[in-house]
């Protein structure tokens, strides 16, 4: 057993040696013992597809506002860290979608003033009972970003208060509960009103997603490559290793350092990993879709 935990830190550790010499590097990495104590359960159960899965859903495009023309940088979390504060942990289940989309809609609904103090929203309830079943599971199926706010505005769900976010720790779900974790009753569901599409395909969408920014956080689809579970602190760039599968998650700001534009976004990982739970990446990238793909499908809705 020791032999072999010497082995995966060695291994560990020779990526970040890598990526620590390559010239241009614009992040810094290190070995998160975090991700290593759970044996890269992230890893394995991220979806495990480099092609985008294909939703239809109704939603309109996003218009852009003249009053509200993007400045030059923006970032919720410093503007209201009362609604943004709190960064998720999908644990060990693959409920990237469920655990990232609901905590959007839990900073959205503090930002817009729909909840006078910000109120944590369930994952748990939506992976218990969203009647498609591919969404019912901690295995990494393809769940969209889409799909998942198609379940806020199709049923609706609770306060964590009431259903817990419990498959972090198991990495199982379960029925769809008629009661609270406390035997208490179900209390009405809050539902979000309206999805609005905010990236289109063929086309450049960094303004439309400024502007978007301005009104709340906006959910996306993050293309992960192996080097992501590496990082620190900077504007990450795909450096090193293969894509493995689709995560999703937040933005929740823009900004510019040395020159670099940079998206700031909310991840999934827990505050021990990145800049406290959150990281920058590259934002204006020439390939389609920007960096890691991560400007090629989001969305934003009403609350």
């Amino acid at each position: 057993m020791i032999v072999i935990i010497y082995v995966i830190n060695s291994v560990h550790q020779e990526v970040v040696n890598i990526l620590e010499n390559i010239p241009g590097i614009t992040w810094k990495a290190k070995v998160h013992e975090s991700m290593k104590d759970k044996s890269n359960v992230p890893l394995n159960k991220i979806y495990k597809s480099k092609v985008l899965p294909q939703t239809k859903q109704a939603s309109k495009q996003f218009i852009p506002v003249a009053s509200k023309e993007a400045p030059d940088q923006w970032d919720w979390v410093q503007m209201n860290p009362g609604c943004s504060d709190f960064v998720p942990e999908i644990g060990n289940c693959g409920a990237a979608a469920h655990v990232s989309v609901m905590n959007a809609f839990s900073d959205f609904c503090c930002f817009q003033g729909k909840d006078a103090d910000r109120v944590e929203y369930s994952p748990q309830y939506m992976l218990n009972c969203d009647p498609d079943e591919r969404c019912t599971n901690c295995d990494g199926n393809p769940i969209t970003v889409l799909m998942a706010w198609k379940f806020l505005i199709d049923v609706g769900t609770v306060p964590s208060q009431c259903v817990s976010y419990k498959s972090g720790v198991t990495g199982k779900t379960g029925k769809c509960p008629t009661t609270c974790d406390d035997g208490s009753q179900i209390p009405h569901l809050i539902r979000a009103k309206e999805l609005i599409n905010i990236c289109k395909s063929n086309q450049d969408n960094e303004e439309t997603i400024k502007q978007a920014l301005i009104n709340g956080p906006v959910s996306t689809m993050l293309l992960v490559y192996e080097d992501l579970y590496y990082y620190e602190s900077g504007i990450y760039q795909h450096s090193y290793g293969s894509s493995i599968g689709w995560s999703v998650c937040e933005f929740v700001g823009y900004g510019e350092e040395n020159g670099q534009k940079f998206w700031k976004i909310k991840n999934v990982w827990g505050s021990e990993w990145g800049e406290t739970g959150y990281f920058r990446i590259r934002r204006g990238s020439p390939y389609y879709g920007g960096e890691s793909q991560i400007e090629y499908e989001c969305v934003q809705a009403q609350v």
